[in-house]
């Protein structure tokens, strides 16, 4: 990937990425996206904390590949959360650092608040039957992750995109049995069975 490219890439895909240096320091490789802004004053990300460590033991192992913490979640300027993920990434090319917008979790928790909403006003049946489709169309989306990344799985592919792939399959398992979770809490609750 051109630089000019990666500069232009990077934040329409709401990523901050950074190059970790020998002694340990970091540079940007590309103008950082605006939701980032708020998170850093430096570049020596003390809000990490034990993320940094761990991402430091990682690069000092140089093996190729990725590590993953998150979501992570910090306020936007109106006090309103929102969730990134932080990669450690050793490829060939160097060391990195990487910060991207996780906004499946955010569309995740909307779903689970409006899901929760709904079944607080309207107890009963019908809440039950909402969280039944909920729990249907989740199933579908999952099956079809799973559908689409057999055929990858098979090729013995091995790169950072593939990895990311398989990671958003375990997100979209995590979801079908967050979901599951919730459906059998509402069939257990009195309410959900009140005629």
């Amino acid at each position: 990937m051109s630089d000019d490219l990666a500069t232009k890439l990077l934040p329409a895909m709401d990523i901050a990425a950074f190059e970790r240096a020998p002694d340990g320091s970091f540079a940007s490789i590309a103008p950082s996206p605006r939701w980032f802004d708020r998170l850093v004053a430096d570049t020596t990300f003390p809000f990490l904390g034990h993320i940094l460590e761990e991402a430091t033991t990682f690069w000092q192992g140089r093996t190729l590949g990725s590590r993953e913490w998150g979501p992570c979640v910090e306020l936007n300027e109106v006090g309103r959360e929102f969730h990134y993920r932080v990669l450690a990434v050793t490829a060939e090319a160097g060391q990195f650092l990487v910060f991207q917008l996780d906004s499946g979790a955010d569309r995740m928790r909307e779903v689970l608040q409006k899901v929760r909403q709904q079944a607080l006003v309207n107890p009963g049946s019908g809440a039950q039957t909402r969280l039944s489709r909920v729990q249907h169309v989740v199933r579908r989306a999952s099956d079809r992750m799973h559908e689409l990344l057999r055929p990858l799985l098979a090729s013995g592919m091995r790169d950072p995109q593939f990895e990311l792939w398989t990671k958003l399959s375990a997100v979209c398992d995590d979801l079908t049995t967050t979901v599951d979770a919730l459906v059998s809490s509402g069939a257990d609750d009195p309410a959900s069975k009140a005629p």
